[in-house]
């Protein structure tokens, strides 16, 4: 995870959504993910997900097909991924670990937050969960290569 060390944290909480959104769409089988699914998965207005759809595909982050949807780039997926990997670790640190609900928005709210090596050690204290507790696998990180 290369890029990924220079910190999540540069990417704003809105670009890593619609990251996170095209990899959940990803898992769904889809070729590419559809900017009216995008818009509703966030809760966004079909011109404003194309506004910043356009911004990323700028940055390197997405593969931006006028009329058909986006699909990540490699950067993009790295930084997708990471993202996905921290919120599915903080619902098993919640579920699991402290036997509470999975809260969607204090998992939301930490994720954005957490650096790669932070994730792996929790993922290393939490004994490098496979599956997060709606079933959903957990991208490997650097500490579950054996």
């Amino acid at each position: 995870m290369g890029w990924i060390k220079l910190k999540i944290s540069k990417i704003s909480e809105s670009i890593q959504e619609y990251l996170e959104a095209i990899w959940i769409s990803e898992e769904r089988d889809e070729p590419l993910a559809r900017i009216k699914w995008i818009s509703e998965h966030l809760d966004v207005a079909p011109p404003s997900a194309v506004e910043i759809l356009k911004k990323m595909e700028n940055k390197g982050l997405v593969d931006y097909e006028s009329r058909k949807g986006v699909k990540l780039t490699s950067k993009g997926r790295e930084i997708a991924e990471q993202i996905i990997r921290n919120h599915r670790l903080i619902e098993v640190l919640m579920k699991k670990t402290l036997d509470q609900e999975v809260d969607e928005e204090i998992a939301c709210g930490i994720e954005h937050h957490m650096t790669s090596e932070f994730a792996d050690a929790l993922c290393s204290e939490l004994g490098h969960p496979k599956k997060c507790p709606h079933g959903n696998l957990i991208p490997r990180g650097d500490c579950c290569l054996d």
